[in-house]
């Protein structure tokens, strides 16, 4: 396979022979794969008869697995680029390489008391801070390397106070969208229209670290409209469970590409003064989809352990436990939104209370919401993230 770089991808092959090289901008603007494709094979060989470890740090296995280790499977083959075995090695481009995740402090044992000659980092702002920090100590040698890349995130992320630091010996690049010439000008173009008005196009697209401000969801007007008259496609049930806090579920029709909130379930205990059991909410849930026919899947707030053991009791459900990444899972339903992949009914009341409050903390230095009247905002989310709902399904754009 013959490989084309972009200017900014040659520039950083040319130039980035410091200690640490990093590059941090947008989306698919090509920053990591110039690694994967060259400076990762090209870094192992070069310091293939030094001492040391050479390691690969991601958030997880499976995220290595996904972002490294796949994509130069498939320019190099799997004859030179191996699997993840049980003592977490693989061996890359003939030496071996211990691949390990970064994102719980408890991985900081597993590099503790190591000396690193290269370490590749993926998606490195959604590491531990105390796996980086052990990780600067561990790469003792005067021939020692790291490269990595990631999306930026807030301004007050330890990343970023990293980076900001003259004394530090490190090639730093930002890369916008459109610094890669080989996506289709479409793609290009519906991704900006997806992350429009949100943070996300400041970080996404123009690569900035950028504060999250103000309404979470913007676009949410856009996204309210009646579904059609008639039975959906498909249907599926969110659910945030609360004891003290409100219970709330919501049932999503599919119609064609594009799921509905068609209805919501709204019940606090707090404003009531009763508190119901899981037994009665239970039996609320069933009264709630009485007139669904079939089996209906059900995702429900992982922490929910009681709920979900007397829901996997019931006939009627399939129940998953929600994907409760905070953070990603209001990205995606801001781009389900934008995109027009999720609608909400009119009728949706307690809904429409809660997305016009739910906004960002400006009391604190990261990406988290003021935690008031959000659970049927967490149901949706709960919705959007464990069934990918923002992904377009068989869409495939190269990485390079």
């Amino acid at each position: 396979m013959r490989l084309n770089f972009s200017e900014k991808q040659n520039e950083y092959i040319a130039s980035a022979d410091r200690r640490w090289g990093l590059k941090i901008g947008a989306v698919r603007s090509g920053k990591s794969f110039v690694d994967i494709a060259h400076v990762v094979p090209y870094r192992l060989r070069a310091l293939k008869d030094e001492a040391g470890l050479n390691v690969i740090l991601g958030v997880s296995k499976e995220t290595i697995e996904r972002n490294v280790l796949q994509p130069m499977r498939e320019i190099y083959t799997d004859k030179l680029i191996g699997t993840i075995n049980s003592r977490n090695i693989a061996n890359v481009c003939g030496v071996d390489v211990y691949c390990l995740g970064a994102e719980k402090v408890s991985q900081v044992a597993k590099i503790q008391g190591s000396s690193i000659k290269y370490c590749y980092g993926d998606e490195i702002a959604k590491w531990n801070k105390d796996v980086f920090a052990m990780l600067q100590s561990r790469l003792d040698k005067p021939y020692s390397r790291f490269d990595g890349s990631c999306n930026p995130e807030y301004p007050g992320h330890w990343l970023k106070d990293f980076i900001d630091n003259p004394e530090i010996d490190a090639y730093i690049q930002k890369y916008t969208i459109f610094d890669n010439p080989f996506l289709p000008k479409e793609f290009v173009d519906n991704l900006c229209k997806e992350y429009a008005g949100t943070v996300y196009y400041k970080r996404y697209i123009l690569g900035e670290w950028a504060l999250a401000e103000g309404l979470i969801y913007p676009m949410y007007e856009e996204a309210i409209e009646k579904p059609p008259d008639r039975p959906a496609d498909r249907y599926i049930m969110s659910l945030d469970y609360g004891t003290q806090n409100a219970f709330a579920a919501i049932l999503w029709g599919k119609y064609g590409d594009v799921w509905y909130a068609l209805r919501e379930y709204y019940y606090s205990g707090r404003d009531t003064g009763t508190q119901k059991t899981d037994e009665e909410y239970g039996a609320d849930i069933e009264k709630f989809v009485e007139d669904i026919d079939g089996n209906i899947k059900v995702t429900v707030d992982p922490s929910a352990a009681s709920f979900i053991a007397l829901l996997r009791k019931k006939p009627k459900f399939s129940v998953l436990k929600a994907v409760n990444d905070v953070a990603d899972g209001i990205r995606e339903t801001a781009t389900a939104m934008q995109t027009g992949r999720i609608k909400i009914s009119p009728d949706m009341t307690n809904w429409k209370k809660e997305v016009e409050g739910y906004v960002w903390d400006d009391a604190v230095q990261e990406d988290r919401p003021v935690k008031v009247n959000d659970h049927l905002m967490d149901a949706t989310r709960y919705f959007v993230k464990t069934f990918r709902i923002a992904q377009k399904k068989n869409e495939f754009i190269p990485i390079w």
